[in-house]
């Protein structure tokens, strides 16, 4: 790669409050790419590190009330203009794009188009706040990179294809996670358990799961059912349920050593999700050699291939059925099934990643570096492919 790339600035205010698959996939990147990368950004802010916990929730909050006053009066915009930002930037996240300026050579990572597919699934006002930078993308045309094809297809559908750039780079399975012998046990788990880890909401549609396991019987069978992670929208009913239902068990978010431990010994993996970017926790499992049950079609699909089962996520019956014969697989079944994944979940290393995002860095900054130079002479072939 030439040393004559353009530095970028990283708008990072993700990672403000956000500890998910999406930051550690970010901070991959990020890592990969300290000869291009001048600066991250924090709401503005330019740090060498993450802030503070403390700091972190303040700089978040006002990254939110900025972001909402943008969404819903365009009075604002005009009082106090977009920030105009001289270097190229690369936004982790489309909301940021709410903040500056958008150019054509900025670079702008999608991981779901779920507030504008699935509004319902966001708190109030965040489909309107997408909306907004989704209407100012498709106005600047930026560089685009998405975490899966079903999210650059779903983003294709909404915003055209009228992009210098549309790649998807998808997230490597994380190097903390494969590469760290360190376990924890989780205390209160029996011997046998299914798994599920994310966020706990309505999106990722653990109710369901847990009135599947339910019907299932598995709790008398001597079965758990192991629901790990934060809350996000609709996570009180799923606790609730989770408390009296028998055999759920909530511990909450874990540790990498707690969830290394819990993919080393669970019986099988669970996550049929109403929306997924990527499915980070999938890959995971199936590298942790776990069958998974997930929704059917999707990025969940893409990223297990056809080794997984697969389920309609809204039909509590099928789910059931499918746990059932989840924890009856036959030793060949199971060993036939993770062979065929194996090679799936292969693609998702980190050099694979590495070369796709920063072959979307150079490109950018070579349409900064022509932008720069002034139009091209008629009849000279464009360089940005």
């Amino acid at each position: 790669m030439s040393a004559e790339i353009a530095t970028f600035d990283c708008e990072f205010t993700l990672a403000l409050n956000n500890r998910t698959g999406k930051y550690f996939f970010c901070k991959e990147m990020i890592e990969s790419s300290p000869d291009l990368i001048a600066a991250c950004l924090y709401w503005r802010f330019s740090m060498r590190q993450l802030p503070s916990r403390m700091l972190s929730r303040m700089l978040g909050r006002l990254a939110r009330w900025e972001a909402e006053l943008r969404s819903n009066a365009s009075l604002v915009d005009r009082l106090v203009p977009p920030t105009r930002h001289r270097r190229p930037m690369i936004f982790t996240d489309p909301r940021e794009c709410i903040f500056y300026q958008l150019k054509s050579c900025d670079v702008v990572l999608c991981h779901d188009m779920g507030p504008i597919t699935h509004p319902g699934l966001y708190h109030p006002g965040v489909s309107e706040l997408y909306q907004t930078v989704f209407d100012r993308i498709r106005a600047a045309r930026p560089f685009m990179l998405f975490v899966s094809d079903a999210s650059r297809t779903d983003f294709v559908a909404r915003c055209g294809d009228d992009y210098p750039h549309l790649d998807v780079v998808h997230p490597p399975l994380r190097m903390d996670m494969r590469q760290s012998d360190e376990l924890r046990t989780v205390d209160g788990i029996p011997e046998r358990f299914f798994l599920t880890v994310g966020a706990i909401g309505e999106r990722k549609n653990q109710l369901r799961a847990i009135q599947a396991f339910e019907q299932s019987g598995l709790s008398q069978q001597g079965y758990a059912y192991v629901v790990c992670g934060g809350p996000e929208p609709g996570a009180e009913p799923v606790v609730e349920r989770g408390r009296r239902t028998q055999g759920v068990i909530l511990p909450g978010y874990v540790g990498d050593a707690e969830l290394r431990w819990l993919y080393k010994n669970a019986a099988g993996f669970v996550l049929p999700s109403l929306l997924e970017g990527f499915g980070l926790p999938a890959a995971e499992a199936i590298h942790h050699g776990l069958v998974p049950l997930l929704s059917r079609g999707g990025a969940l699909q893409e990223v297990a291939g056809d080794g997984a089962i697969y389920v309609d996520p809204l039909d509590i019956g099928e789910m059931a059925a499918a746990m059932s014969a989840l924890a009856n697989l036959s030793n060949e079944d199971r060993k036939s099934r993770l062979e065929r994944m194996s090679g799936s979940v292969g693609r998702f290393s980190l050099e694979n990643a590495t070369a796709r995002w920063r072959k979307a860095l150079a490109l950018a900054a070579q349409a900064k570096r022509q932008s720069d130079m002034g139009p091209r002479p008629r009849g000279t072939a464009a360089a940005v492919q």
